[in-house]
């Protein structure tokens, strides 16, 4: 089950992903910035997904992105609109 924080952060990439096209790239430091929990909550929660396979990381790991997994989690947990057609 996933925790409140990991939720959002699926949320805000999947939003990313619906607006700016796969895979829902962002910086870290903006994941960090935009969701109002504490920066420490979210990197657990960056790292408990990347564990878990629903993201993935550039090599430096200062950006994040969804895979299909993880953008198919975030539709499940219904935290996110779809978009309107």
């Amino acid at each position: 089950m996933q925790s409140s924080e990991e939720s959002q952060v699926l949320a805000l990439l999947a939003k990313e992903w619906d607006l700016k096209g796969p895979p829902g790239i962002m910086d870290i430091n903006d994941i960090v910035a935009v969701l109002p929990v504490a920066p420490s909550d979210t990197l657990a929660a960056l790292k408990a997904l990347y564990t878990s396979g629903l993201i993935d990381m550039n090599t430096l790991k200062t950006s994040a992105f969804l895979t299909p997994e993880g953008y198919a989690a975030a539709d499940r947990s219904g935290n996110r609109q779809h978009k309107e057609s």
